[in-house]
């Protein structure tokens, strides 16, 4: 499967996991995981069409801060990542690690992580393979409309729990 394809993949499961934790709760640790998972596929299918070494081992967010480079990716496609969108995926990626790192602790992810950091791991693939992509080809156009549905589903299930009422 290439990598583009495990990317749609991702962020299709990961629409159906935030849709399920919406209705049916507790909220699920693999939603974490492909939140996370599919900003940093997509990052890596960036930094590779720019001809970027990807490390073996890179951490939670050091992929990201990669695209985020104007040295990795030259403007126009360099990945906007600031310092609240930084930290709102910082708080995604610990509730990722906590999970698939357990120390005996009962696992527990927020809906204010959640509604924070889904949003930014949508805004990264989003940018860097609809918007902003290195090569206009990174995704078909089925791929693309699938995507962008998907992320807009993303979207509307993390502004859903950031609703107070």
């Amino acid at each position: 499967m290439t990598p583009e394809r495990q990317l749609c993949e991702t962020v299709k499961v990961t629409e159906a996991r935030f849709g399920a934790c919406v209705t049916e709760g507790p909220f699920d640790p693999w939603l974490v995981v492909g939140g996370v998972l599919m900003a940093q596929q997509a990052a890596v299918i960036a930094l590779r069409a720019a001809g970027d070494k990807i490390p073996a081992q890179a951490g939670g967010t050091e992929l990201l801060l990669r695209a985020a480079s104007k040295d990795r990716l030259p403007a126009p496609f360099t990945l906007p990542f600031g310092a609240k969108a930084r930290q709102d995926f910082d708080r995604l990626v610990d509730a990722r690690n906590a999970f698939m790192h357990p120390r005996g602790l009962t696992w527990f992810v927020s809906a204010d992580t959640l509604s924070r950091g889904m949003p930014v791991a949508c805004s990264v693939v989003r940018h860097l393979i609809l918007t902003q992509p290195v090569l206009d080809d990174l995704v078909s156009p089925a791929q693309q409309i699938d995507l962008q549905e998907s992320l807009k589903a993303i979207e509307a299930f993390a502004e859903f729990l950031s609703d107070p009422a």
